[in-house]
């Protein structure tokens, strides 16, 4: 019995090594680490600042971009006046014109919008910038169509173009809590970019009213045309109230200012670059150089003391 103690005492004592040889390996020695630093911090320094430098002199060779931004709320549903304006529905005939942030956000975004802004005010040498060749009034292929094989040749932009460009300097945003949509162009230019926002804010109505005529024109057709073929006084006299209901949309549309929604805030020049931030991407660069170089010294440091 005595022997079995023994031998379970010596294995726990065996044990209590192991661990606490386990222990002093598992310790980390940072003073082995500072050791291994405190030599090269010379080192580090400049070659994060050397790595800020540079960085803030690439950035320098990348355009001023400017943002101008204007915010609109959607206008009164004018559907909602007239509780007789289902009849109409019922018979298949649209009634309603956008009146909701997400129909203006759907009416900024489209494809058809942007060509047309484009082409009217021919916006070409702002949103094509060194592209675009006025003299020639063609497009000249960047070096990433040439590589791809997208263009082989100076052509006369499209709508493609348009879309392109605007896709990417565009910007609408919606602010569900406050029930408006803010539209915002970038381009190099402070000028041009607040003129665009307000080239889509022109073309945004002109087309809200233009669907609106469109749509009381037709609704008002479909109205005479039904009181020509009702027999029935009361369902006349109905028709007869949607149809100067239909006339009063048409003359809003006609003459109403800021006809589909309202401007909060116009757009204006900008007085300040939006991007690039230079100082901030200098300073991003220089602490992650500075981090990279800490660590690529710390883990050389713990591998040459393995190796000792």
């Amino acid at each position: 019995m005595e022997d079995d103690k023994k031998k379970v005492q010596e294995k726990e004592s065996e044990m209590d090594d192991r661990s606490q040889m386990q222990i002093e390996n598992d310790v980390v020695d940072l003073g082995q680490y500072w050791s291994a630093l405190r030599p090269n911090l010379w080192k580090i320094a400049l070659f994060s600042l050397a790595g800020g430098i540079t960085t803030l002199l690439l950035m320098f060779l990348q355009p001023n971009i400017y943002q101008s931004t204007s915010v609109i709320t959607p206008s009164l549903d004018e559907k909602k006046q007239h509780p007789a304006l289902g009849a109409l529905a019922s018979f298949g005939v649209s009634i309603g014109g956008p009146s909701s942030i997400e129909d203006l956000e759907s009416l900024f975004r489209s494809n058809d919008l942007a060509v047309r802004v484009c082409r009217k005010y021919d916006l070409w040498p702002i949103v094509l910038a060194k592209k675009f060749d006025p003299a020639t009034g063609t497009v000249r292929p960047g070096w990433k169509d040439r590589l791809f094989g997208y263009e082989k040749g100076p052509r006369v932009p499209g709508d493609w173009d348009a879309i392109r460009a605007m896709r990417n300097r565009l910007r609408v945003s919606v602010s569900k809590k406050s029930g408006t949509v803010s539209v915002s162009f970038e381009s190099p230019s402070a000028e041009g970019s607040a003129n665009i926002v307000k080239y889509f804010l022109e073309e945004g109505k002109s087309r809200l009213q233009e669907e609106e005529l469109d749509r009381a024109i037709r609704n008002k057709k479909f109205i005479e045309d039904q009181i020509g073929k009702t027999v029935d006084a009361l369902n006349r006299d109905r028709l007869y109230s949607l149809l100067g209901h239909e006339v009063e949309r048409e003359m809003m549309a006609r003459n109403r200012e800021q006809f589909g929604f309202k401007i909060i805030d116009s757009p204006r020049v900008s007085d300040r670059v939006y991007k690039p931030r230079r100082g901030l991407a200098a300073a991003l660069a220089f602490f992650l150089t500075l981090f990279a170089g800490f660590v690529f010294l710390v883990v050389r440091g713990a591998v040459g003391g393995k190796k000792g």
